[in-house]
């Protein structure tokens, strides 16, 4: 009777594990297949395309989730990429720590008497997010690069430096080739147009390269792709040029210098001839004004000790003398 008692307890003890083993298996695959559902939020910056990716269906694209899409269950081990849908930059610029390209960076381009120049370029741009142009950009372009690996210097980077600084240098060649260095150098309104004219033709460059319209203007839409915005600055010459504009800046200062101290001297004595010629040629005075000048002086000099009024010529002439430089009036002649 006491083993009939230990078979039976020993017996339900297996059961109880059997049962307790189950509920833990099922709990791991349960936990297992939450872990395995693809969980994502869409930032607004970014845009994303679903791919499906479970262990049995082969890989196949499913649909472009929108900026912004709240978090979101799409299956079992489902594959998300994410691309910038807001407006993007290539720069290229001798500042290390501000181009794409780590380090110094510029394009070189010679002007149209031939000396070299090198420029600065910040290029603005966006993908053009239509889903369909968008899926054939993911599989042409990007399954080749990883350009949905968005951080500095990965998938992203090496994409634009791929397809755009090839670009850019070439339509920068082309424009500033019709220019001669003076007016690369000196004249804004000529880097005006070359940016305009770059801007205008780089985005048809571009995708030509790539192989299909997938980037557009920072002000496009899903109706229009519009052209690139550029800038252009610092066209810079050799420092032998430089130092030849800074020499001759110097001696047209100089000769500036010269010429108004020149235009200055001749004022001056065009000054005094014309105040010779007035007094040679203004009117005698007359009776009248003579006899006011003489009682005015003779009163002054009255008053004055160090005075010596000497009138001559029968009243024609008044002499003061005060002590300093005499004073002569002469009266009209008759």
């Amino acid at each position: 009777m006491g083993n009939s008692y230990r078979d039976s307890s020993y017996g339900m003890s297996k059961g109880k594990i059997a049962t307790i083993c189950i509920a833990v298996v099922v709990l791991i695959v349960a936990i297992a297949s939450l872990l395995m559902i693809t969980w994502v939020s869409v930032p607004p910056d970014k845009i994303a395309l679903h791919y499906t990716g479970g262990p049995i269906q082969g890989t196949h694209f499913v649909e472009v989730v929108q900026p912004g899409t709240g978090t979101k269950a799409y299956g079992l081990l489902e594959n998300m990429y994410m691309l910038p849908s807001t407006q993007r930059t290539y720069i290229i610029s001798k500042d290390p720590n501000e181009g794409d390209k780590k380090g110094v960076d510029f394009i070189a381009a010679p002007s149209s008497d031939n000396v070299p120049f090198t420029f600065e370029v910040a290029v603005y741009f966006k993908l053009n997010t239509k889903p369909e142009t968008l899926r054939q950009f993911f599989e042409q372009v990007c399954l080749h690069d990883d350009c949905w690996d968005l951080d500095p210097g990965k998938g992203w980077d090496q994409m634009l430096a791929q397809y755009f600084k090839p670009a850019i240098d070439n339509a920068l060649r082309l424009e500033a080739g019709k220019y001669d260095r003076e007016h690369l150098y000196h004249d804004p309104n000529t880097l005006v147009a070359i940016q305009n004219a770059v801007g205008s033709s780089l985005k048809d460059r571009i995708n030509n390269a790539v192989g299909g319209e997938y980037f557009c203007g920072p002000d496009s839409n899903d109706n229009t792709c519009t052209n690139f915005g550029v800038v252009v600055k610092n066209p810079t010459p050799p420092e032998n040029v430089v130092q030849e504009y800074g020499n001759t800046a110097a001696a047209q200062q100089h000769v500036n210098t010269e010429q108004s101290n020149a235009d200055a001297k001749v004022k001056a004595a065009t000054g005094d001839a014309d105040a010779q010629n007035a007094r040679a040629n203004a009117k005698p005075l007359t009776q009248e004004q003579l006899d006011y000048i003489r009682a005015q002086a003779m009163q002054a000099c009255a008053t004055n000790n160090n005075c010596t009024l000497v009138i001559t010529d029968g009243g024609t002439n008044v002499n003061v003398n005060t002590g300093k430089n005499p004073t002569t009036t002469a009266a009209p002649q008759k």
